[in-house]
């Protein structure tokens, strides 16, 4: 049977089994007969997890920033690699050892200011060269062509608005929220959400949204062990949608682990902000154009044997 058709097999008969109540049954991987090792960027990405990290079929790793995710494709030293789309088919276009496999984050960008009429006035942001930066300069003509500032880190852009160095700037989700509870607990007036960059680049577009990180799956794991990927791959698309769809399921998985293992130290604040970070498995065959279409954005070109069909 085509891969395809296996796979749309599963779903089908997982969107039967969405009719029962909701459990965390990830710990039954019953085709596994080795770990599975991932590695994923700390924020929205790592939340993909979240039905993974107490399992024991499952070594995880949670790192900040691109260079160790760099490492990682060259190395082929992990069996899966969540990782922003454009770098991960970037990585593949010089032969690394993997294929596409799901988008599973889809933009969680918010331009929020002091008021809320943008203007000429001055926007700071985050990651120039990368994903924030690319849509930014995309949509800047919304804001009349506002003048751009980039910072290190979204961090960095959170500190120098609460400190009002600047009246708009570009923030992730969670960071969004983190920031909007601090700028609430020490200043009068209000922080404007002005707009959501998700929908800026869909006008723009003529696209739902942008595939930001992406689950990539390691060549020879795929010959090795079809049937565990696929399992690994279905048991993580339920797993988001369920939480997705139900807050109660959520909030109740969040106080059984340690979210920390994730790098998140607030669990209230994941629970506030999880609806706001766009997680939502979609395989790349599904989402062949919304691929195409952003990686305009790099002077790219999706290979076609760059991902599974």
């Amino acid at each position: 049977m085509p891969i395809k058709k296996f796979l749309i097999v599963i779903i089908s008969a997982l969107v039967l089994v969405a009719c029962k109540p909701a459990t965390n049954d990830s710990k039954d991987l019953k085709t596994v007969e080795n770990h599975f090792s991932i590695i994923t960027p700390n924020g929205a990405p790592a939340l993909s997890l979240i039905d993974f990290i107490d399992n024991e079929a499952f070594d995880y790793e949670v790192v900040e920033g691109s260079d160790v995710l760099v490492s990682s494709f060259v190395n082929a030293d992990k069996d899966f690699i969540i990782a922003p789309a454009n770098l991960g088919l970037n990585m593949i276009n010089k032969n690394a050892n993997y294929k596409l496999v799901s988008v599973i984050t889809w933009g969680n960008l918010y331009l929020v200011g002091t008021n809320e009429h943008v203007n000429s006035n001055k926007i700071i942001a985050f990651g120039e060269m990368a994903v924030p930066g690319k849509v930014l300069s995309l949509v800047n003509q919304a804001f009349n062509g506002a003048q751009l500032e980039y910072y290190n880190s979204v961090q960095e852009v959170s500190a120098a608005l609460l400190a009002d160095s600047a009246n708009f700037a570009v923030l992730a989700e969670p960071f969004l929220t983190i920031t909007k509870n601090k700028w609430n607990a020490s200043h009068e007036n209000p922080l404007y959400e002005v707009y959501d960059m998700q929908e800026l680049y869909a006008t723009e577009k003529g696209v739902k949204s942008y595939p930001q990180a992406a689950l990539f799956v390691k060549n020879d794991l795929l010959k090795k062990d079809m049937n565990g990927v696929i399992e690994f791959a279905n048991k993580m698309a339920s797993s988001i949608t369920n939480y997705n769809k139900n807050s109660d399921a959520l909030n109740a998985r969040i106080e059984q682990i340690d979210l920390s293992a994730l790098g998140f130290a607030d669990e209230e604040l994941i629970k506030e902000a999880y609806g706001r970070m766009s997680l939502n498995f979609v395989y790349a065959y599904d989402c062949v154009k919304e691929l195409k279409t952003f990686l305009e954005l790099f002077d790219m070109q999706l290979s076609l044997d760059s991902y599974i069909k």
